[in-house]
């Protein structure tokens, strides 16, 4: 039997281009396109028509959302409104981002990526702290079944919503779409000894931290390169000057993402608090050196295969970044086997599965 399946993916820009809930959606998406049991659906921007006509195939299955800020357009989902998709009959409502329609037209799946508007609500405005938590936490109580996206982020479900537990499945994320791809140099780093982070400015991602230690990193080694990929502030926090020797890049295109990761001294990650902690993926995928923060969800995706540090004490930091950078690099390393999108989308469609046949 064909599954029909509605994705929920309002939030995802013209380009495609983003990373968290974003980059999963996209990569999920596409993945689970080529499902053989699937018919996929997309509630979508219409901005971003162009950009699902080759995922999705069939433009009827692209279905235009009304255009709103992010809580407004989570408002709007959640009641239903804003496309005629939600009028219509699916198997699966899949909820991507926080919410699902109050009364979906068919099995409500949410993937909880992490509980940030209820861990760290100072990292929003005033309209989404108030706006956001109580429409997350029923869609949370309300779904058929919840994916999440990591252990520590169950854990952290069952410490907001105990009795969601049992209905909640762990189904981690998968970076392996780099490992494929066709590198191409990033002209800004050639030739450069670099540490690497991906990720936003945003005060939970810790990025500041690393930029106010890089002088006591350049100090032992002075050509080092801090190279940060990604977006600014999605907060418009005030921007401090950099010191030298940092170097922001924006977003990246995946064959110079995927050199990056392959060329990088060391990838960093101090976040204090993730959901997942897809950088870290990548990076182990690419065969990188890593250091992560001792948060539980870079903790369960790197293990072993990478050095945890307090993200508040600098000094180790600076030692461990310094002796990364004094070795030479592991971009010759060869890559074991990794997981795939096509995993998650397949075991996605498991849980979902065995709630339509009870």
């Amino acid at each position: 039997m064909t599954i029909s399946w509605l994705l929920m993916a309002a939030h995802v820009p013209a380009g495609g281009q983003r990373g968290g809930m974003v980059r999963y959606v996209v990569e999920f998406a596409k993945a689970i396109s080529t499902h053989p049991d699937v018919e996929l659906h997309v509630v979508a921007d219409p901005a971003a028509t162009a950009f699902w006509q080759p995922i999705v195939g069939d433009t009827s299955r692209i279905h235009p959302m009304t255009s709103a800020p992010t809580a407004a357009q989570a408002l709007m989902e959640r009641r239903g409104m804003g496309s005629a998709a939600f009028r219509e009959r699916f198997d699966v409502v899949h909820g991507a981002k926080h919410v699902l329609p109050s009364h979906p037209r068919g099995s409500g799946l949410l993937t909880v990526h992490d509980f940030l508007p209820l861990d760290r609500p100072g990292d929003f405005g005033r309209l989404k702290r108030r706006l956001l938590p109580g429409p997350y936490l029923a869609s949370i109580r309300e779904a058929s079944a919840l994916v999440c996206v990591s252990e520590a982020t169950r854990d952290r479900l069952s410490s907001y919503v105990p009795e969601a537990r049992g209905n909640a499945h762990v189904v981690p994320l998968a970076g392996g779409t780099l490992v494929s791809v066709s590198t191409q140099e990033v002209p800004d780093l050639r030739g450069k000894r670099f540490a690497l982070v991906v990720g936003d400015d945003s005060a939970r991602k810790n990025l500041r931290f690393l930029v106010d230690l890089w002088p006591a990193v350049t100090a032992e080694h002075p050509d080092a390169v801090l190279a940060i990929v990604g977006p600014p502030s999605w907060k418009d926090e005030e921007q401090h000057p950099d010191p030298p020797g940092v170097q922001r890049l924006g977003f990246l295109p995946d064959e110079q993402l995927a050199w990056a990761y392959r060329h990088a001294s060391v990838v960093l990650c101090p976040s204090v608090l993730e959901g997942f902690g897809l950088p870290a993926r990548e990076a182990l995928d690419l065969g990188a050196r890593l250091i992560t923060s001792e948060d539980p969800a870079l903790c369960e995706v790197s293990g072993d295969r990478a050095q945890h540090i307090r993200a508040a004490e600098p000094a180790p930091w600076v030692a461990a970044i310094a002796a990364s950078l004094a070795r030479p690099s592991d971009a010759a390393t060869e890559v074991r086997s990794v997981r795939q999108w096509r995993d998650v989308a397949d075991e996605t469609v498991e849980v979902m599965a065995r709630v339509l046949h009870g």
